[in-house]
């Protein structure tokens, strides 16, 4: 039978630190519970779970989808978001008797393998229709998703109320030249955030001054440029850490000083964020991954069938990129 000490050697942490993680108490970092979880699936750990998921003989099938730009992306450091949920994902499914698959959002809608009991959708690329059809195949949860009326369950960071939060801190310390800098607007996630910031803007009778940037396909000189060409902002704010990164450098390169001429605030707080000193909205990823499969368990257990959006609130890490 395999024990916390067990884990605690395999993972190379402490009792207590395997407790914190498999309890879901107290702070961890998201390289640790990835450790922790890891080690969990090797050792094949099973902690107590509900007494259905313990009863039950058969193993559920589950399909967790994501579009080929998530799979690009993956491959390179703007992905880390993603990767680090789908290994929490992965690490996780075996505590629940859940056998995973990894695949690709258009081979799912073209039918090209056998149906699943049920479908974990990472990422924002499905469009309403398709989400509808694969939920006519199983159960489905969203991650990092969310559409308006759909009602099916969801797991994702707060947004909205993580820049909401951000923005009034900096108005409230008399800031008033802030703007964000977005991802485009189709995908969920950089509109949650966008609408969070205007909702600040406009609630303390500021004009909120936005810029769309494809972080995927367009260079930052060319929003930044526009976004100089009135006035220096005192505060950016950016919808991930990719972009604000970038920011970060350009503006560096062009002779700014940052925090003192202008500060610059991410969103997701990825590995690449603390080593650039990038203040950011932390974003659980990791338990976003853990609280998807534990929500397709409970869809497929029939313990808790009806559906919800989850949305876990983000926290402010403040390191050398801003003042506050």
């Amino acid at each position: 039978m395999v024990s916390i000490d067990d884990m605690a050697k395999r993972a190379g942490v402490s009792t207590a630190t395997v407790s914190r993680v498999l309890n879901g108490t107290g702070y961890v970092s998201e390289e640790t519970e990835l450790k922790v979880l890891k080690a969990v699936k090797e050792l094949g750990y099973v902690p107590h779970v509900s007494a259905k998921t313990l009863a039950r003989k058969r193993t559920f099938s589950v399909a967790v989808v994501i579009s080929q730009r998530i799979r690009e992306l993956i491959q390179t450091d703007v992905g880390i978001f993603y990767k680090i949920i789908l290994d929490a994902i992965e690490n996780t499914a075996g505590i629940y008797k859940i056998s995973l698959d990894i695949l690709l959002l258009d081979e799912v809608l073209q039918g090209k393998h056998h149906k699943y009991d049920g479908y974990i959708l990472v990422g924002s690329d499905a469009s309403e229709e398709e989400i509808e059809k694969i939920s006519k195949n199983g159960k489905v949860v969203l991650v990092d998703h969310y559409i308006d009326g759909l009602r099916i369950d969801s797991i994702v960071s707060d947004g909205y109320d993580g820049i909401f939060y951000i923005t009034k801190k900096f108005i409230d310390n008399g800031f008033n030249r802030i703007i964000h800098i977005h991802g485009p607007l189709k995908y969920y996630g950089f509109r949650d955030r966008y609408n969070g910031y205007v909702a600040a803007m406009t609630k303390s009778g500021k004009l909120p001054i936005t810029f769309e940037y494809d972080d995927l396909h367009e260079e930052v000189d060319t929003v930044l440029k526009r976004a100089l060409r009135d006035w220096v902002p005192e505060v950016i704010i950016c919808s991930n850490d990719p972009i604000a990164i970038r920011v970060l450098h350009k503006l560096k390169d062009w002779g700014y000083k940052v925090p003192d001429d202008i500060s610059i605030i991410g969103f997701d707080d990825i590995p690449a964020a603390e080593k650039e000193g990038l203040s950011t909205l932390h974003v659980q990823k990791v338990e976003m991954g853990i609280n998807a499969v534990k929500r397709i368990n409970e869809i497929l257990s029939k313990q808790f069938i009806h559906p919800y959006k989850q949305c876990i609130y983000t926290t402010y890490v403040k390191r050398n990129s801003s003042v506050i």
